[in-house]
């Protein structure tokens, strides 16, 4: 499977993830986090939304009305399946641990090893992937539709400005129209005036 940041001469992009700056991501995401887009790969999107999915079976949690029936992490806001978790779970005296907070150095935690002899997807990390990808897909629809609902409320200030502009250009006319009628009406009548002052000419 051919990696989605290669350029057309078959060279991988030297990008970085956004997050744990990582060289070596097989693909990076776009996504919206936290009103900001960014670029992110793999395990980085599930690290950073860890209440959107599985953790054990890697599918998403579409519906947050449902998170009733899920088992939260005892460190993070994490949520599984009852049914995904191990058997001694049941059984464990200790609080559930979610796969990054188990782990022996959770900073350094992936969801997606790729082994770099062969960058092969097993059904394992075809799951991570798609979850991933399912996220940044669901974050990146609300990024447009914020940027809809932004356009959409520039396109009214614009059409209110532009009306408040014409208003204001009309009542310049009409004070304009106004005064220039007193002047005109004052000029008039003082000349009517001086022609009443004038005397006639009397005979001596």
């Amino acid at each position: 499977m051919e990696n989605p940041n290669s350029t057309p001469n078959g060279r991988v992009q030297d990008e970085e993830c956004s997050n744990c700056g990582t060289k070596k991501a097989w693909v990076l995401h776009n996504v919206r986090f936290r009103a900001n887009l960014r670029r992110l790969c793999t395990s980085c999107v599930l690290r950073l939304h860890p209440s959107s999915f599985c953790p054990l079976c890697f599918l998403s949690h579409p519906d947050l009305n449902s998170q009733n029936a899920l088992v939260p992490c005892s460190k993070c806001p994490s949520l599984s399946h009852p049914d995904c978790l191990p058997p001694y779970a049941a059984f464990s005296p200790s609080p559930f641990l979610c796969p990054p907070c188990s782990s022996s150095n959770p900073n350094t935690f992936s969801f997606f090893q790729l082994d770099d002899r062969n960058r092969s997807l097993d059904k394992r990390l075809a799951a991570v992937l798609l979850c991933a990808a399912t996220i940044a897909s669901a974050s990146m629809s609300k990024a447009v539709a914020v940027a809809c609902a932004e356009a959409e409320r520039r396109v009214r200030e614009a059409a209110n400005a532009r009306k408040r502009a014409r208003e204001a250009l009309d009542r310049f006319v009409i004070l304009s129209s106004a005064k220039a009628a007193d002047v005109s009406g004052s000029s008039n009548g003082g000349k009517q005036a001086s022609k009443n002052n004038e005397k006639p000419n009397g005979r001596s």
